[in-house]
C-alpha cells in the first residue's frame, strides 16, 4: 500500500498524502509529482496489479503519527483516504482534496441512484466474466491514453473494490478542495453536487477539457491549486 516512490523525510511535519482510484496505480501521479518536489509526500495504493514497489501496510503508523496530512484523494482514492482517517488514529487529515472523487459513487437521490447502479451492475457482471476486458474498457471512459494492461492483474482485489461503489462513506468534517471537469462522465457535476456541496467547509472547482484524468491533463493548475489550500490559514 506504501509505495517506494514516496519522498519522505522524518523531520518534515507535512506530508501530502496521494491516494489514486479504481484500476490504476501510483504511476497516475507522474505528472503531478515534479511540483511537488519540494514537500513532503507519500504514495498510497492498492496493489492492484502485484507491483513490487509497495511497502507493508504496518509501517504506516511509523511514517504518519504526529504529523500535519494534507489527502489528495483521486476518484476511490478519496474514498479509502476518509476511511482510514476513520478507522485510525494515528492517520487525521488536516485538510482533504477530492480529485474527482466521491463519497457516495451511486449518489443519494433517485432517480440518479437507480441509474447509476444499473450501469454499475453491469460493469460487475462484466468484469466477473471478462476482467480483462472490462478494465480497459473502463480506462478508456476514463478518457486514459491507450496502452495494454499489465501482464498480471489481482482480479479479487478488483472486484472488492469494484463493490465498494455501492457504498457510501461519510465526508470528514474538515476542510475540503474539491476539483473536478464537468466532462467527466465516470463522476459527472450531479454527483459532486450531491456529495459536497452540503459540507461545511468546502469549495468546489470546475474546469473543463480534463475527463476523469484531471492531474494527468492540468498537473501545473491541479498542483498549484492544492498547494494554496493547504497553505491557507483555517
Amino acid at each position: 500500500m506504501l509505495c517506494k516512490k514516496s519522498l519522505h523525510n522524518p523531520e518534515d511535519k507535512l506530508i501530502f498524502v496521494f491516494f489514486n482510484g479504481f484500476g490504476s496505480d501510483y504511476t497516475f501521479w507522474d505528472d503531478l509529482l515534479p511540483y511537488f518536489s519540494k514537500y513532503n509526500y507519500i504514495l498510497l495504493s492498492e496493489n492492484y496489479f502485484n507491483d513490487p514497489d509497495d511497502y507493508s501496510a504496518e509501517q504506516l503508523k511509523d511514517f504518519f503519527k504526529g504529523k500535519r496530512l494534507i489527502g489528495i484523494g483521486h476518484s476511490l482514492g478519496y474514498h479509502k483516504l476518509c476511511d482510514l482517517n476513520k478507522k485510525h488514529d494515528f492517520f487525521k487529515l488536516e485538510k482533504i482534496v477530492s480529485l474527482e472523487g466521491f463519497s457516495c459513487y451511486l449518489g443519494k437521490t433517485e432517480p440518479m441512484k437507480s441509474i447509476r447502479k444499473f450501469y454499475l451492475d453491469f460493469m460487475k457482471n462484466s468484469y466477473q466474466l471478462c476482467p480483462r476486458l472490462t478494465l480497459y474498457n473502463f480506462m478508456m471512459m476514463c478518457g486514459a491514453p491507450l496502452k495494454e494492461l499489465p501482464q498480471q492483474i489481482d482480479q479479487e482485489r478488483l472486484l472488492d473494490d469494484l463493490a465498494l461503489l455501492y457504498a457510501g462513506i461519510d465526508s470528514p468534517e474538515i476542510p475540503h478542495l474539491v476539483l473536478t471537469s464537468f466532462d467527466d462522465w465516470v463522476i459527472p457535476f450531479n454527483i459532486i453536487e450531491d456529495n459536497f456541496r452540503k459540507l461545511k467547509d468546502v469549495k468546489i472547482i470546475y474546469t473543463v477539457g480534463a475527463s476523469h484524468l484531471l492531474g494527468m491533463r492540468f498537473p501545473s493548475y491541479v498542483s498549484k491549486t492544492i498547494q494554496e489550500f493547504a497553505k491557507k490559514k483555517q
